[in-house]
């Protein structure tokens, strides 16, 4: 592997966004949540502590102080920050998804690692200054970076070292005089670097790792350290001193600890070498005495990752849950502030704007300003689904325990006790209260609901909002209607149907009527073989506003179309992954999609996309989970493995009466072909523009953007311009556009 492709990007600490593929760039604004729980590496700098995690970085200036964050959208670049170094410059540098960021007089500065086999960004582990040059640890191997040449570029790259895996991960780098160490997933390397170009030969390296080492159980070592004139090296179950004689002989010595465990890292603290371990998800802290390893603290339920000395205390991060600080053997959380959880399921949003998240092993919460409340009830192993009904509740679908609804201040569960919702029948009788729930929604008076494999083979559960508290109040469907398969992966209604799909034998599509209760529930089945669906592996549904089903699969995306009975394959847009987690329509019937490797928007004029990554937007990660459309406020909410994405209303706040719609700016300044005028009407309708003396300038979707130019693309004269809006009910809405072209 060569790493020779670099970008750099420059941004003000105040200022960042980048939208190179987006044709409404201008009209788009992020807003980021991200978890700050999973800490990765700890740094004392300039009398402040920085906490690099995978939701940003954090700069506590002392205990009483607030924490001051960093994000992708304040110049980062990315919120997965691996570690942080000040170099003899006094610049910081910064490790992260991606990329090497410089950081100094207040200006992040981005440089850009892509690997030249498929062109994509990939980690940075953590990274050592040594004089004008950073040794950069990836997870494909070692970088040498100049800091000086063209400001800032690849030197050089190494991806062999001796007998190991090519291109492992490297998670640790040490300088020792005139060799250099590494600590990789594949063992330990080290090698004389006083000709740099010598480390490109593999014969050059010498390693250690369970090829050449018969004690060596496990070849993933995590840290390398310098440690009273011997070399320690931990791997996670051992600790080990390496002593070189010559680099054709290499001795170890196994550190054994008093109770086996996981090893997570270590360190030097007050010139003391200090491993942490985990049990059972306890933590402790070990502490070395000639080449004893004793236990030195408890600290309780983490999974720690690194610990420091700071303002008078002891300072443990973890895996999973934040930062925590002990004194005296005195436990303490230090309160980050941030989501409880990066990995986000589902998002709802209430009428109040309030965010309702749902969290992997950290159930759900909600936003409460700039934190989050968790709702302490049992999920199982994860947090699923959620929904609004009609009276603002909010539900909760788990893996495991159910669903559950907060009604005021109240939560209630429902499970296959008391409601028609069953257990997995994967798991024999115990999997009979295993109640997993993968899609929902509701017509405003019935509730929808799957249960994934259920044991009575009736997948789909209704309830009766009014009259839930009672056995009458639930009915179901299945087998018995033509629902013939209970690996049920999405749920969509519209219009008196229920569509769900399957891990593997496409769609069922189901007639319930206005009243289910008294309807009869026939299901059929769409599948590849009989109806041209691109892909029997469904991953989500979506009805769009003329009742079209859509459905986003493995392999691309497919609509039904109604005339032919039959699905219709759609393109996706280049630049984008055809394994589709999610669809949401909003009003205006914009298909917004979710991918593994991005987010698409289309267009339902044209069937023209718009793209938004990571590299070219602030969107949080690529890889969607699902997303939400608050149909109040036209923000579109992205649920990821990294954290929540929002993006603000493409038409303005929208408005659902014609008498109120607005064109927006106004007065309209056109001094770029990027400008555009948007209208804020919230359905799919036409507007017309006419100039002052009532001819007749274009007539175009309300969806769509005024550039300024008339109906054979030529541009109009500064001037005050009338638009007028129809509803589908004759309704009109007019108004005036002052448009000013420069």
């Amino acid at each position: 592997m060569d790493y020779t492709k670099i970008y750099k990007i420059k941004h003000l600490l105040i200022a960042f966004l980048i939208l190179l593929l987006s044709t409404n760039a201008d009209a788009v604004e992020w807003k980021n949540f991200s978890s700050f729980e999973e800490v990765q590496s700890l740094k004392v700098i300039d009398d402040s502590l920085y906490i690099s995690t995978s939701g940003g970085l954090i700069r506590v200036a002392s205990f009483v102080d607030t924490p001051q964050s960093y994000h992708k959208l304040d110049g980062l670049g990315t919120n997965n920050i691996t570690d942080i170094i000040k170099d003899s410059n006094g610049d910081k540098w910064l490790t992260g998804f991606g990329r090497l960021i410089k950081w100094s007089d207040n200006t992040f500065e981005q440089f850009l690692f892509f690997d030249n086999l498929n062109n994509n960004l990939f980690q940075l582990n953590t990274l050592l200054e040594q004089g004008d040059y950073l040794w950069v640890a990836t997870s494909i191997g070692l970088v040498l970076f100049s800091k000086v040449n063209d400001g800032g570029q690849i030197e050089d790259s190494y991806p062999l070292f001796g007998d190991l895996n090519p291109n492992p991960s490297v998670n640790d780098i040490l300088v020792d005089r005139n060799i250099i160490w590494l600590a990789t997933s594949d063992g330990v390397a080290f090698a004389d670097f006083t000709n740099f170009s010598l480390l490109k030969s593999p014969s050059n390296w010498t390693t250690i790792s369970t090829r050449n080492f018969a004690e060596i159980d496990n070849n993933e070592f995590l840290s390398i350290v310098f440690y009273n004139s011997s070399i320690y090296a931990l791997n996670r179950t051992s600790l080990y001193r390496v002593d070189v004689d010559v680099f054709d002989f290499v001795t170890l010595t196994e550190i054994v600890l008093p109770v086996a465990a996981t090893l997570q890292n270590m360190t030097i603290k007050n010139d003391t070498l200090i491993v942490l371990a985990e049990k059972n998800n306890v933590g402790t802290m070990y502490y070395l005495l000639s080449d004893t390893l004793n236990q030195t603290i408890s600290l309780g339920n983490i999974n720690p990752t690194d610990a420091v000395t700071f303002d008078g205390l002891l300072w443990v991060g973890s895996e999973k849950d934040g930062l925590e600080t002990i004194s005296n053997s005195t436990i303490a959380k230090f309160e980050l502030g941030g989501l409880p959880d990066n990995v986000v399921s589902d998002i709802v949003v209430d009428k109040d704007e309030r965010i309702f998240g749902g969290f992997s092993d950290k159930t759900f919460a909600a936003s409460t300003g700039s934190n989050w409340e968790n709702f302490n009830f049992p999920v199982g192993q994860d947090a699923t689904v959620t929904m609004l009904d009609s009276l603002g509740r909010v539900w909760m679908g788990t893996w495991g325990k159910g669903v559950w609804v907060l009604d005021d201040t109240v939560i209630i569960n429902y499970d296959e006790n008391n409601s028609s919702l069953r257990g997995n029948s994967d798991n024999g009788a115990t999997g009979l209260g295993w109640v997993y729930t993968t899609g929902m929604d509701n017509n405003g008076r019935f509730l929808f609901m799957t249960s994934y494999r259920a044991v009575n083979n009736y997948p789909i559960a209704i309830g009766d909002i009014e009259n839930l508290n009672s056995p009458t109040g639930w009915d179901s469907i299945g087998t018995v209607n033509g629902l013939t398969n209970q690996f049920l992966t999405s749920l969509d209604y519209q219009a008196g149907k229920v569509a769900v799909g399957t891990e593997s034998d496409g769609i069922f599509e189901c007639s319930v009527g206005s009243n289910p209760f008294v309807s009869d529930k026939i299901c059929r089945h769409l599948t590849r073989e009989n109806s041209n669906l691109i892909s029997n592996t469904v991953r989500d549904i979506a009805y769009a506003p003329n009742d079209e089903l859509w459905v986003g699969t493995n392999f691309g995306l497919s609509r039904y179309d109604l005339g032919i009975d039959f699905f219709r394959d759609i393109q996706m847009p280049r630049g984008i992954s055809s394994d589709i987690n999610a669809l949401e329509f909003d009003s205006r019937g914009n298909l917004w999609i979710g991918t593994q490797d991005g987010l698409a928007l289309r267009n339902p004029n044209d069937g023209s996309y718009e793209v938004f990554t990571t590299f070219n937007s602030g969107l949080v990660s690529d890889f969607i989970q699902n997303i939400t459309f608050d149909k109040l406020t036209g923000k579109i909410y992205v649920a990821t493995d990294k954290g929540i994405s929002v993006i603000s209303s493409l038409q303005g706040k929208p408005v659902f009466e014609i008498s109120e719609v607005l064109a927006f700016p106004n007065p309209f300044v056109i001094n770029s072909p990027s400008d555009k005028l948007n209208f804020n009407f919230a359905l799919t309708t036409d507007v017309s523009i006419y100039n002052a003396s009532g001819e007749h300038i274009i007539t175009m979707s309300v969806i769509d953007s005024w550039d300024g130019k008339n109906d054979k693309g030529n541009d109009v004269a500064s001037g005050v311009y009338l638009f007028i809006v129809k509803d589908e009910d004759g309704n009109i809405g007019k108004g005036k556009i002052l448009l000013v072209r420069n």
